[in-house]
């Protein structure tokens, strides 16, 4: 059982879990990919002095690039029937949450790229407050997911308000 589902309060459940999307970290692979074409180029041409600085650049390149890539393995993105939660973190983690009766709007930000790949940036907005989450895979499933669930508490509530 995970962090999250240890934390969920009585009579929640969880109703989507979203990611990062692959892409959050792809300017970092297209800066090792070029370093590393230099370095093949430095090693052909047998210059030692250049080729040591390449490799130790390659070197902290590729660790970084782990790090980015550990964090974005480890954020997710989990929409209950009650809350929006965030998790971010390997050694220090992070959570933010939005309890879903507070959300007055949704909205799906996708660049040409983003939609090639399927990625984008989702912003809701609680009163004043826009809260933007960039890079989530597959945004637009997960608008629909959180609508649904947002139109399943009006429905709650109305049958409450009711009785």
């Amino acid at each position: 059982m995970g962090f999250i589902e240890q934390n969920l309060t009585n009579n929640e459940r969880i109703i989507h879990k979203g990611h990062l999307h692959w892409f959050a970290y792809a300017g970092g692979l297209t800066l090792i990919a070029a370093l590393w074409a230099v370095a093949m180029v430095v090693i052909a041409l047998n210059v030692p002095e250049v080729w040591v600085f390449v490799v130790a650049t390659l070197l902290a390149l590729l660790i970084g690039y782990g790090y980015v890539w550990l964090v974005s393995k480890n954020t997710e993105y989990y929409i209950t029937n009650k809350r929006l939660i965030v998790k971010k973190g390997i050694m220090q983690r992070n959570t933010s949450e939005i309890r879903l009766v507070k959300c007055e709007g949704v909205m799906v930000e996708q660049s040409l790229l983003g939609r090639l790949f399927n990625f984008g940036t989702i912003k809701i907005t609680t009163g004043e407050v826009v809260n933007t989450y960039q890079f989530i895979a597959s945004p637009i499933r997960f608008r629909t997911k959180l609508n649904e669930t947002l139109d399943q508490l009006d429905i709650s509530k109305n049958l409450e308000d009711n009785l």
